[in-house]
């Protein structure tokens, strides 16, 4: 039933909205990002299968797929449910996750928790925790999610090849006091690809040097896409949850002359945020980064790696790669502040109760070289 007061109300809305239009002026920015302002990296979801809130039960495929990286034509790759990456899992803090897995490929797999504290026999790490899983095998996974944070999967059965392969996705346990900042999921890579043909290039290419140094590929991707652009508003906090899966390159990131404040890393948000100008990644780590982009209207502004110097001598002289490019929209007429965040205690580590641990350190090698760390 409409009465008065809504009447009243309704009219005075509509007399606003007319003189705006009359004015020629815009409605107010909102002081979030624009609807669909990172749909051009969206990560693929899974159906959950569960009608309990607190279970999370998926099936997942690891198969034969393919990416258009170069001209020459698609590289064949594998991948969790055909993509690369695979599909994002999303949770909270205490829910069940259960994992239908098949094994579509023509080699044994597993799949491995990267970060979660799982059970012993669901960490997929063969000859440890899990026997592989042979082609057209299945084997189911579940475990309860006990910390927040951003983690990822990937198999742990020749790691370096299935991975650099294409088989990685990204995971997030979400916390009950999240902080509420629109956010857009990074998961950094890179492929080895023959430029002519489009094939992934053999696993043990670069030979003895590449073997210790590590492999590092020509393309390099962000949620598999070349270059992919994305949105973003001036003065609004956006949050980039990044996931390092490439095997061997370190990822050094610069946003322009922007600085990022780093709220979390590989075991979810810090204690207390810290600020960089320069952030970076080694293979498997996860950083949680909050900027607040500034600028012009439609002005493209590139996240990029930039080479990082392991003590090699030879990374320094690279030049910088484009990762993606944010174009700014107008934003609110004034900077939205880092809304705050919540409060993480660590217990100190201490050395009361030291255990000794012994390490040896050795060189593989098959036929008088190097052996690949897989």
């Amino acid at each position: 039933m409409t009465t008065p007061r809504d009447a009243i109300e309704t009219l005075v809305r509509s007399a606003a909205l007319a003189a705006v239009g009359l004015l020629g002026c815009s409605a107010p920015i909102e002081p979030v990002q624009p609807p669909g302002f990172a749909d051009a990296i969206a990560l693929p979801r899974l159906t959950d299968l569960s009608d309990d809130p607190h279970v999370i039960e998926v099936e997942l495929v690891a198969r034969r797929t393919s990416l258009e990286l170069v001209p020459a034509g698609p590289t064949p790759l594998y991948g969790f449910d055909g993509h690369v990456p695979g599909p994002l899992i999303e949770a909270e803090v205490g829910d069940r996750l259960i994992v239908h897995f098949r094994n579509e490929l023509p080699l044994e797999t597993t799949v491995h928790w990267h970060g979660l504290r799982v059970p012993n026999d669901m960490d997929g790490v063969p000859d440890h925790t899990q026997a592989p899983i042979d082609p057209g095998g299945t084997f189911e996974y579940r475990f309860d999610l006990r910390d927040e944070g951003l983690y990822w999967y990937h198999p742990h059965v020749r790691s370096a090849e299935e991975v650099s392969s294409g088989l990685y996705g990204a995971i997030i346990v979400r916390a009950p006091d999240e902080p509420e900042i629109d956010e857009a999921v990074l998961v950094l890579s890179d492929a080895a690809v023959d430029e002519e043909t489009g094939a992934l290039l053999p696993p043990d290419s670069g030979g003895d040097l590449a073997t210790l140094f590590g492999r590092e590929g020509n393309v390099v991707l962000v949620n598999g896409r070349v270059e992919p652009t994305i949105r973003a508003r001036i003065g609004v906090p956006l949050r980039l949850r990044v996931v390092n899966a490439a095997i061997s390159r370190y990822f050094q990131l610069t946003l322009g002359a922007h600085s990022f404040t780093v709220i979390g890393g590989d075991a979810g948000l810090y204690a207390a945020p810290r600020v960089l100008t320069r952030p970076m990644l080694t293979p498997g780590q996860r950083l949680d980064l909050v900027v607040t982009l500034q600028g012009t209207p439609g002005q493209s502004i590139p996240l990029r790696w930039v080479p990082y110097d392991r003590g090699f001598g030879s990374t320094e002289f690279r030049e910088p790669v484009d990762l993606l490019h944010v174009v700014l929209e107008r934003g609110p007429e004034r900077v939205v502040p880092i809304p705050p965040l919540p409060a993480r205690t660590f217990e100190p580590i201490t050395a009361a109760t030291p255990t000794e641990i012994t390490v040896e350190l050795t060189r593989n090698d098959r036929g008088g070289r190097f052996a690949l760390g897989f």
